[in-house]
C-alpha cells in the first residue's frame, strides 16, 4: 500500500496577506480546500521540511509523518 498526500498553500488573514507555511494532508482529507497538489511520500516530506509548515491534525498525516 502507498501512500498519498496533498499539500495546501495557506495565506496569513486579510488583504494583501502573505503566504504562511504549507499544510500537508492525508490524500482525501476532508480540511483539504479542492486543487491542492499531490504529493508522494518524498514530496509531503519536503514540504513538511520548509519554514513554518506543519502536518494536518484532523487526518491521519501529523500522525504518520511526524514518525518519519
Amino acid at each position: 500500500m502507498s501512500w498519498a498526500w496533498t499539500g495546501e498553500r495557506t495565506r496569513a488573514a486579510g488583504p494583501g496577506s502573505r503566504p504562511t507555511g504549507p499544510v500537508v494532508h492525508e490524500h482525501g482529507c476532508k480540511a483539504v480546500p479542492a486543487g491542492g497538489a499531490e504529493l508522494d511520500l518524498e514530496g509531503a516530506l519536503a514540504a513538511l521540511a520548509r519554514p513554518g509548515a506543519r502536518a494536518c491534525q484532523i487526518c491521519a498525516a501529523a500522525e504518520v509523518l511526524t514518525r518519519l
